[in-house]
């Protein structure tokens, strides 16, 4: 439970911030929140690709380590 508040806090405070650096840098006050929750929407084109190599190097390390994890439990142990 105190992560779950803990991780709520980060959050809040560094959205909270992400807004008051927007407001000090003179953004328009329609998006400043839209942006801070919708990240994607400001991303470039590069961004989008590293996102994307990163998302499938998570699921290839996720995927190989549940398969040297099943591995080693068929092998019969003496």
């Amino acid at each position: 439970m105190k992560l779950f508040f803990v991780t709520l806090l980060i959050a809040g405070g560094l959205s909270s911030l992400i807004i008051w650096l927007d407001i000090l840098m003179g953004t328009n006050p329609n998006g400043i929140v839209w942006k801070a929750l919708n990240p994607f929407r400001v991303m470039e084109p590069a961004e989008y690709i590293i996102v994307f190599l990163f998302s499938l190097f998570f699921i290839f390390k996720s995927l190989a380590s549940y398969i040297k994890k099943k591995r080693q439990s068929q092998t019969p142990s003496n």
